[in-house]
């Protein structure tokens, strides 16, 4: 038998240490200009030497601040010198500063921010109002606002009632009660936890959900194959009758949300402009949300000049390296964002040109290749950020989607396009009801040759009822 013994190894490896300072940076390029408004509203509160730009009163603090960040704004413009695009035709430009002339939103869409207050605030609002209506006792309401908080978007609950039973120590007995209260909530279809569900509660609402319909929900995937025969036996109906259900699912809506008029995506206000200028696009930071602070320098020069104890001067001056810090860290994170929103936009001018059905195959190692930016840095300023253009607002992570093969457009397609592609074919099909084999063929008529499986995942993707 082999033995087992301890032996010491030398080894030599890299790691890159995270300081509390690379942390912040990392952090400041997660947050969009509103989550962004909250953190500097803290760091103001703690930092002495940090002051909201709009509170600023003492003139000889500014000057300093101007002095101090001079340089700094010099070199990051400097570095987005290869950003300019205007010998191209259609260009996408700089701006001369990074925080003054950045872009101002016309006088009807000064209230972005409070459309999208009030719009989150009034359905949640409605929902609590309902639980304040029902007859539940403290222990259950605590069970029903904490349901409210975890509804997804979409009007769906993804939350195991399981682990949030456990998260509340209220037994699951008591948890499946509250929600099923819940679920009788209005709009029809809150608080279904599967696309089956949330349609079975509607067509039970319309007066269409007997024992045919309940095992037809049951069987989508095959309604979406197709398969009348084997659906036909299952529900015990003959094809006729099937296809007069199907009439009835495609009256429902998959998104209970959407019938509130309570479209969030849309009422979130913008961190980036996209707009046309002549024949040139121009890509900028949208001043009415973008938070900015100042440094207190005189402030600090004053203060340093006092006799002060050892522990308050490291104190103070502790702070100061912070702030200073911060505004260093703030300005890096416009030129990184500009540079990451002006490369997607010029890659994806033809979608801005001509719209989403020019939508380009585009993948984060593109963007960061390019700008020789990391992978997750890329990620990190993508995911949360939202670009207002012509064509409407989206999150810059949209413009990202992989290729699908495709005898036209030089050979590829955006997943993006192809997806919308079959959302307009099953919008537009009328009383001629179509499989997913049906659209397989039309899509290949339009030089778009995928897979019927791609095809039926992109459809449950969009949460598309099955069609056949």
């Amino acid at each position: 038998l082999s033995k087992i013994s301890l032996v010491q190894e030398v080894k030599q490896s890299q790691k890159i240490a995270l300081t509390p300072q690379l942390l912040q940076a990392i952090k400041l390029l997660e947050l969009n200009n509103i989550e962004l408004s909250d953190y500097l509203d803290q760091e103001v509160i703690d930092n002495p030497f940090l002051e909201n730009d709009v509170t600023i009163t003492e003139d000889n603090d500014i000057p300093e601040r101007r002095e101090d960040s001079e340089t700094s704004d010099e070199k990051i413009l400097t570095n987005e010198e290869s950003l300019d695009f205007a010998q191209e035709e259609s260009a996408i430009t700089d701006e001369t500063s990074l925080y003054s002339s950045v872009h101002s939103f016309e006088d009807e869409s000064n209230n972005f921010l409070l459309d999208t207050l009030a719009a989150k605030t009034n359905f949640f609002e409605s929902l609590r109002e309902q639980v304040i209506f029902s007859v539940l006792k403290p222990e259950e309401r605590i069970v029903a606002y904490a349901l409210i908080e975890y509804l997804e978007p979409s009007g769906f609950l993804k939350i195991s009632l399981r682990d949030l039973s456990s998260e509340l120590n209220i037994s699951q007995k008591t948890v499946h009660s509250v929600l099923g209260i819940l679920k009788k909530f209005d709009p029809v279809g809150i608080f279904s936890q599967s696309l089956e569900e949330c349609l079975g509660t509607q067509l039970n609402e319309m007066g269409y959900l007997d024992e045919a319909m309940v095992a037809l929900l049951d069987n989508l995937d095959l309604l979406a194959r197709g398969d009348l025969k084997k659906i036909s036996k299952i529900c015990f109906v003959d094809e006729k009758k099937i296809k007069k259900m199907v009439t009835f699912i495609r009256k429902c809506n998959p998104h209970p949300i959407d019938t509130y008029d309570n479209d969030f995506e849309n009422k979130i206000p913008p961190d980036i402009i996209a707009k046309k200028e002549g024949r040139k696009w121009i890509v900028s930071l949208n001043e009415e949300t973008l938070p900015k602070v100042v440094l207190l320098s005189g402030y600090w020069e004053e203060l340093s000049r006092k006799k002060i104890s050892k522990e308050d001067k490291r104190y103070l001056s502790g702070h100061y390296a912070s702030g200073k810090w911060l505004t260093r860290a703030l300005e890096q994170r416009v030129a990184t964002i500009l540079r990451v929103a002006r490369e997607i936009m010029k890659r994806q001018r033809p979608f801005l040109d001509h719209g989403l059905m020019h939508l380009k195959p585009m993948i984060l190692k593109d963007i960061a290749e390019e700008l020789d930016l990391h992978e997750s840095t890329v990620s990190r300023i993508t995911n949360s950020k939202v670009i207002s253009t012509p064509r409407g607002s989206f999150e810059l992570k949209f413009f990202f989607s992989k290729a699908v093969e495709s005898s036209s457009m030089d050979g590829q397609l955006s997943a993006s396009v192809v997806k919308e592609k079959i959302a307009e074919l099953i919008r537009n099909e009328g009383d001629k009801v179509l499989s997913d084999n049906n659209l397989k063929g039309l899509l290949k008529d339009d030089r778009i040759d995928v897979a019927r499986r791609t095809i039926t995942k992109y459809r449950e993707a969009m949460n598309l009822p099955p069609s056949f």
